[in-house]
């Protein structure tokens, strides 16, 4: 069997070309799908509110680095 291996650009590509159900839905398996545990997954979710000092418009000329 020949597996086709992909590009970052191009499965971006395709992620881009994808309903909006069908992206909610690939973001509610990536974690699986990049092997990251559900505790990893709880840890970056609790690190976000560490960042929110710098959602600030003094700060905001950043945002699009």
């Amino acid at each position: 069997m020949l597996i086709r291996v992909s590009t970052v650009a191009e499965i971006s590509d395709a992620i881009e070309k994808l309903s909006l159900k069908d992206q909610l839905q690939l973001l509610q398996s990536l974690p699986t799908h990049l092997k990251i545990t559900p505790e990893e997954m709880a840890w970056t979710k609790a690190a976000e509110s560490s960042f929110a000092f710098w959602d600030n418009p003094d700060d905001a000329i950043y945002d699009h680095l």
